[in-house]
């Protein structure tokens, strides 16, 4: 009889996972509305407008200068009332860097699990660290259906400068052009390599040469940031495969991320004391690397292959679609 009761079990849970995202999937729907009305109305709030105004632009840059498909979303916006889309969940185990995996029907196994609600990414949470799993937890401001359906403009992300909105949205757009099913360390290291030639295109198109500048300099932070990950995760990677009994794994992995905080902490005082708050406030753990190695991992493999491609961004898909790239955590 216990078989056929957990059967019941996985089969009630995974119900109410697709319970809560197509709910959530509807309420996006039902709250979105045409952007040109709303930039007609008088009583439009002037910044909204303005933010909106755009999210056009950068729809238009997308279709007419990359090859992307800005004419397919981010045509409505929708005001959910809260500062989050959906909150997302890692997890790892506690000795390992590999994460662990969800099954989703068309998509495959993806690293990480999405609900409309704080509550139940909690509630995961608890039951995953209970069987010893590092977790991580965190609000996300924007997300793909991947084509399903046309994503809007969110309030969830909304007000942020017109760069940030201009990433964003090639990041997201990037999903809709090539998605691999069941790899996403694959998807989201190329959304994020196609996002940041897509911004510096976007200031350079229209001139913003200080911004430019700046947002290079982003890239460089970002990249001195990403080297300390790299640097962690080798040391992990050692320790966990080193059969050292697992209070001495422990006591070091502790230390491990305790000095890059520490390494973190510098990077701050180099930066000018901003920056990485939220890796000092929490205690990271192996859920938090994979979060952001998921992130960035091929990144610099997918700027290799653009550059390869003369800059060509159709080439560049054509060939992105076959590349084989390693999994090593």
């Amino acid at each position: 009889m216990a078989l056929p009761l957990v059967l019941l079990a996985a089969s009630c849970q995974t119900a109410q996972f697709y319970s809560q995202a197509v709910s959530g999937q509807l309420e996006i729907m039902r709250k979105s509305q045409p952007i040109p009305p709303i930039l007609a109305d008088p009583a439009t709030p002037p910044k909204l407008k303005r933010q909106l105004e755009s999210v056009q632009e950068i729809r238009r840059f997308a279709s007419g200068h990359l090859t992307l498909p800005g004419d397919e979303s981010y045509g409505k916006y929708a005001d959910l009332g809260r500062p989050y889309v959906v909150w997302t969940l890692y997890a790892a185990p506690e000795f390992s860097l590999e994460p662990k995996t969800w099954w989703y029907p068309t998509l495959g196994k993806l690293d990480y699990r999405g609900f409309f609600k704080k509550e139940e990414t909690e509630e995961l949470a608890a039951k995953l660290r209970a069987e010893g799993y590092d977790v991580q937890t965190g609000g996300t401001d924007a997300y793909s259906t991947l084509g399903w359906f046309h994503d809007p403009v969110l309030n969830t992300f909304v007000d942020a400068s017109d760069v940030d909105l201009a990433e964003l949205i090639f990041h997201e757009l990037t999903h809709r052009r090539l998605f691999r099913n069941g790899d996403t360390t694959f998807n989201e290291s190329l959304a994020n390599a196609v996002a940041e030639e897509s911004v510096r295109r976007w200031l350079r198109y229209h001139g913003r040469t200080a911004d430019l500048k700046n947002y290079d300099a982003r890239l460089i932070r970002r990249g001195q940031f990403y080297n300390q990950i790299d640097s962690t995760r080798a040391a992990l990677k050692a320790l966990y495969a080193s059969g050292r009994p697992p209070e001495e794994m422990r006591r070091e992995k502790a230390r491990l991320f305790r000095e890059l905080q520490d390494r973190f902490r510098e990077l701050r005082r180099r930066w000018g004391g901003r920056g990485l708050e939220s890796w000092m406030k929490e205690d990271i753990n192996n859920a938090h690397l994979v979060s952001v190695i998921t992130y960035h991992h091929h990144v610099p493999a997918f700027h290799r292959l653009l550059k390869e491609c003369g800059g060509d961004l159709d080439l560049f898909f054509e060939k992105a679609k076959d590349v084989k790239l390693g999994k090593e955590r």
